[in-house]
This record gives structure tokens, sequence and C-alpha cells, in this order.
């Protein structure tokens, strides 16, 4: 696995399988300080997503979008609500 130095923003959020699981979001401190303040983009500019540029555990990079939504339409789909066909 490769090494990334640990400046560097780690974030993994555990999405729901099913309904009431907890989502756990697991990070290094400068991962949770990227994360939060996508959120706080988010909430000063509601018309526009809140982004965090971050790393896994695999140390590949990936974006985690924050967006406001006004109605539980603009939720769904939930991933627990999507079945296997």
């Amino acid at each position: 696995m490769p090494e990334l130095h640990k400046e560097y923003p780690f974030i993994h959020i555990y999405a729901q399988q099913k309904l009431r699981q907890p989502v756990v979001i697991k990070g290094n401190i400068e991962g949770l300080c990227v994360l939060l303040n996508a959120i706080v983009s988010a909430i000063a500019q509601p018309e526009s997503n809140g982004m965090a540029e971050v790393f896994d555990g695999n140390a590949e990079a990936y974006e985690a979008i924050v967006k406001v939504v006004n109605t539980h339409d603009e939720l769904s789909p939930v991933p627990y609500q999507i079945q296997k066909q």
C-alpha cells in the first residue's frame, strides 16, 4: 500500500448499507478539517457545492462533495434503498 505523509488529508466515509445503520467518518485531523471546510462552504454558499479533496486508506485521491438540499426528494435515493437487481 502506498504511504503518504501524515500531513495529507485522509478520510473515509462508510455509507449506510441498511436502514438505521450509523454512518461512520474516519479521518486524521487534516482530513476532518478539509471536510469541515467543505461543509462550511456549502452552508455559506448553498447555490454551489462544498468540496473536499482527500485521500482514502489506499492513498487514492477522491473528492467528497457537500450539497445543501431543501426537500426529502433531493436526498433520494439513499444507498440502502438501492437494491441489487
